[in-house]
C-alpha cells in the first residue's frame, strides 16, 4: 500500500505530514471554541488590571486566551450573540457581564439631566469665553462623553432627556444665546459706552478687543464690538475703533470739566 498520494498541485505528500496537519485543523478548531466561564474569567483579569469591565470595543484580549492571538472582545460579544465557537447564542458580552457580575449597561454610564448640562454649559464659556456648540468636542472632566453626544441626546431623547430640542435650542432658552443663525443685534455708541464704564469701574482700567466676553450681555464680546467699529458693521459707522472711541469719551468728559478751557 502507498504511504503517499497526490496533492493538489500535482506533487506529492507523505502521510505524515497529512496527519499533521489535521491535528493543526483540530487544535485551531478547539482553540476557537469559547465556553462561559473562559469569557468570565478573562473579563474578571481585564477588570483587574483596567478597573471596568470590556465592552466589544476594548480590543485584543490581554491575558493568554487559549492560543488565539488575535481574539477580540468584539469576536466574544458576536459568539455570544449568534451562537457561535460553541456558545448557545441570544446573549451578548455586556448582557452577560450584566447577569454574571452585575455590571452596569454602559448605556447608563452617561445619565443627562438639564441642569448637569448647563453646569458644563457654564463652565465651558468661563473657560473659553464662549458658549459650547455641537463641535466643541470633549466635555471637560467627562470620559467619553462629547458635545455632539450632548446634542443628539438632547434631540432624540437620548440618556434619560425627553428629546425635541437640541443644544443650541437648549442654550437659547436656559442661558439666551443667540443661533448662529440669527443675526446679532445693532450697536449703538451710547450702549457700547455704558458697557464700557461698567468695565472700568469693576476692573480699573478700559476694555480693549482682547478683553473677552462683555458680562451680563450674552453672546458678546469685545472683540466684536470693535470689528462692528472697524467694519461698519450692525449699524455702525465703518473706520473707527474701540481705542478711538473710548479716548473719545475721555475728552469729551475732559471738556464737560472745563479743562480744555484756557
Amino acid at each position: 500500500m502507498s504511504h503517499f498520494f497526490a496533492s493538489a498541485e500535482g506533487g506529492r505528500q507523505s502521510e505524515p505530514m497529512t496527519m499533521a496537519a489535521k491535528r493543526r485543523v483540530a487544535s485551531c478548531i478547539r482553540r476557537q471554541e469559547l465556553t462561559v466561564s473562559r469569557i468570565l474569567k478573562w473579563a474578571d483579569a481585564y477588570h483587574k488590571r483596567h478597573g471596568r469591565w470590556p465592552t466589544q470595543r476594548s480590543g485584543k484580549l490581554d491575558n493568554d486566551n487559549g492560543g488565539d492571538a488575535n481574539l477580540t472582545w468584539g469576536a466574544v460579544d458576536q459568539a455570544l450573540i449568534k451562537g457561535l465557537r460553541g456558545l448557545p447564542g441570544g446573549s451578548s458580552l455586556a448582557q452577560l457581564l450584566v447577569v454574571e457580575r452585575g455590571a452596569r449597561k454602559s448605556r447608563r454610564r452617561h445619565r443627562l439631566t438639564a441642569p448637569r448640562i448647563l453646569a458644563w454649559a457654564d463652565a465651558y464659556h468661563k473657560r473659553l469665553g464662549r458658549w459650547p456648540t455641537r463641535r466643541s468636542g470633549r466635555v471637560e472632566n467627562q470620559p467619553d462623553l462629547n458635545w455632539e453626544l450632548v446634542h443628539l441626546a438632547l434631540r432624540f431623547g437620548r440618556h434619560g432627556l425627553p428629546g425635541g430640542s437640541s443644544l443650541a435650542q437648549f442654550l437659547a432658552s436656559e442661558r439666551g444665546v443667540r443661533r448662529r443663525k440669527t443675526p446679532p443685534p445693532p450697536l449703538e455708541f451710547d450702549q457700547i459706552l455704558s458697557w464700557a464704564h461698567a468695565y472700568r469701574a469693576r476692573h480699573g482700567l478700559w476694555p480693549t478687543p482682547d478683553s473677552g466676553p462683555v458680562e451680563g450681555v450674552a453672546g458678546e464680546t469685545w472683540s466684536k464690538i470693535a470689528m462692528a467699529l472697524l467694519f461698519g458693521l450692525r449699524g455702525l459707522p465703518d473706520g473707527g475703533s474701540l481705542a478711538t472711541l473710548l479716548a473719545q469719551q475721555g475728552r469729551d468728559r475732559a471738556g464737560q470739566c472745563g479743562l480744555d478751557d484756557d
